[in-house]
């Protein structure tokens, strides 16, 4: 008997060790479902939604008439002979056709209430390949391949809606996915205005349902585009817009000879005063039609653009916005409650205190691109956010600049021991909200691409078990990283110094040209350093051509 008994203890003991294995405790990160909320435009909008006569707005059709229509216009309109309330007159109704099946009231509710959309409740693999193109945003699916199409889910929300009302909305997906998959939390991932969306969720349900959280390219603290829009503050200038020409040729032959024919023009005194000139009158003396008769009565009172306005823009914005109309107390209601969520320090406060519940949190951002040439100002940004707003409040050298002269070491701004200033003295994330959890992409414009490589770190942070920040893996995801528009790959960039300072003297010198010289000719093979410092053209190698600029720097040419 007491054999018998201690056979069956020991096969107890088997049979609980086995389901130990079988059964772990809890599921690693990369097991976790992600839902993927996505930015501005990405979730179509159809109106007489759910009818037979259901009409998707602005398909290909619609834009290529928008196009064609507004271009007859223009033309139209600019031989008026600078009669500028005649080209209102032929530019403004083109402009507000196209924009009334999305247009607002004022009391911050849609015109048209037949507009909806589709929440897709499966996840991507429960689609086909063509299904998954049509139904999903690009970045949802550059994020499923990498993931796992099988669990990864699309949040889909109405963008020009409030904040709030989509972060409601939210909760609800995340319940509903987290009860068809039997997981105790969730993976978030959120690009641009989708950033938004998240933040005011997580001010209002808290980060007890989420494992990692990962803002990418976010606007949860605006953009400067639509803070000079609301305040308007538009200008037309023409290095701006050679700037942005020339980094949209990185992709493109021909956007690399509209650059040229702009860099031309921006080199000729005479050329920009007449042409650049000309149209900055007619954008000023256009705009306050453009305001009366298109953004106020149909954008104005859209609670997803208030969202975008960044915190020092937003009352000089409402009242420069509602001038001469009175704003409506429920439409203030509305984005001023976003606007107490956006609020740097209370932003800080409702991550932090979702990360209190477990949640990780990592920020994404792009910098070194010029932002949509809508005004005279050189900000950091990814061509759509200002990188300052993305990261959470990073310091940021003008576009093309460093911090100081070459030559001279900039100091970081909060010293807390660990080194924040990238290797090129453009940006110091040490101002940032959270500087041990912000990543920077130099040259990442607005997007992520599976090809290049730039998705990967948000997989890496998706995945992560334990909080990761920009001393985990130094090797591969240190704080900055290169994007190499050349090579079309990420580069890791550890290392802190001036661009030209080859021999890391502290200064740039007729030296440091000598070795880059020598470099590019074979005659010695380059450190990391050295490569990371001498590389200006950003190619991979260190060329005679670079060699050239750091000469030029070293004379003070540059």
């Amino acid at each position: 008997m007491k054999a018998t008994k201690k056979i069956l203890c020991i096969t107890l003991a088997l049979v609980v060790a086995g389901l130990a294995l079988i059964m772990p405790i809890s599921a690693s990160s990369a097991d976790l479902p992600v839902i993927v909320v996505d930015g501005i435009g990405t979730t179509p909008l159809y109106q007489n939604f759910g009818t037979p006569d259901e009409k998707l707005i602005f398909d290909d059709a619609t834009i290529e008439s928008l196009i064609t229509d507004g271009v007859k216009a223009f033309v139209k309109g600019a031989n008026s002979d600078a009669d500028y309330d005649k080209f209102a007159d032929e530019l403004m109704p083109v402009v507000n056709k196209y924009i009334e099946p999305i247009a607002y009231n004022l009391d911050g509710t849609p015109k048209d209430p037949t507009v909806g959309f589709y929440q897709y409740d499966l996840p991507l693999a429960a689609y086909t390949e063509e299904e998954q193109k049509s139904l999903f945003p690009e970045f949802t699916q550059i994020i499923a391949k990498k993931y796992g199409a099988d669990n990864t889910y699309n949040y889909s929300y109405d963008w020009r809606a409030d904040p709030v009302d989509n972060a409601f909305l939210l909760n609800e997906y995340i319940e509903q996915v987290k009860a068809t998959t039997g997981a105790e939390r969730v993976n978030v991932v959120s690009m641009s205005l989708g950033t938004t969306v998240v933040l005011a969720y997580l001010n209002y349900f808290g980060g007890s349902s989420i494992n990692n959280c990962v803002f990418a390219s976010g606007a949860w603290q605006g953009t400067s585009i639509v803070g000079n829009l609301v305040t308007k503050n538009l200008r037309l200038d023409a290095f701006t817009l050679e700037n942005y020409l020339v980094q949209s040729a990185r992709d493109s032959f021909t956007t690399h000879i509209f650059a040229f024919a702009i860099s031309y023009i921006a080199t000729d005194e005479g050329l920009t005063e007449e042409y650049i000139g000309d149209l900055n009158d007619a954008l000023l003396n256009l705009m306050p039609r453009l305001f009366s008769d298109t953004f106020v009565p149909n954008v104005a009172g859209m609670p997803g653009l208030w969202a975008l306005c960044p915190q020092e823009d937003y009352d000089l914005g409402k009242a420069t916005v509602y001038s001469e109309v009175a704003i409506n107390p429920d439409l203030e209601a509305i984005i001023d409650t976003y606007h107490d969520i956006q609020n740097e320090d209370n932003a800080k406060r409702i991550i932090e205190d979702a990360m209190a519940e477990g949640m990780k949190f990592s920020i994404v951002a792009g910098y070194n691109s010029q932002i949509v040439p809508i005004s005279d100002e050189y900000e950091q940004s990814d061509s759509v956010i200002d990188t300052k707003y993305m990261s959470g409040g990073a310091t940021c050298a003008k576009y093309l600049k460093a911090f100081d002269d070459w030559g001279n070491i900039y100091t970081q701004a909060n010293r807390d021991g660990h080194n924040h200033v990238s290797w090129d003295y453009k940006v110091d994330a040490s101002t940032c909200m959270f500087p041990e959890q912000t990543w920077l992409i130099k040259n990442l414009t607005h997007g992520y691409a599976i090809e290049n490589g730039t998705v990967d770190i948000l997989i890496w942070l998706l995945t992560a078990d334990a909080q990761p920040t920009v001393h985990t893996d130094k090797e591969n995801y240190p704080q900055f990283i290169l994007y190499n528009t050349y090579r079309r790959k990420l580069t890791p960039i550890s290392t802190q110094g001036i661009i030209g300072d080859v021999d890391q003297s502290g200064a740039v010198r007729a030296e440091d040209a000598i070795i880059a010289l020598q470099i590019a000719s074979g005659q010695i093979a380059p450190t990391e350093t050295q490569l990371a410092l001498g590389d200006i053209d950003e190619d991979g190698t260190i060329s005679i051509e670079d060699a050239r600029e750091i000469l030029y720097m070293a004379a003070g040419i540059y």
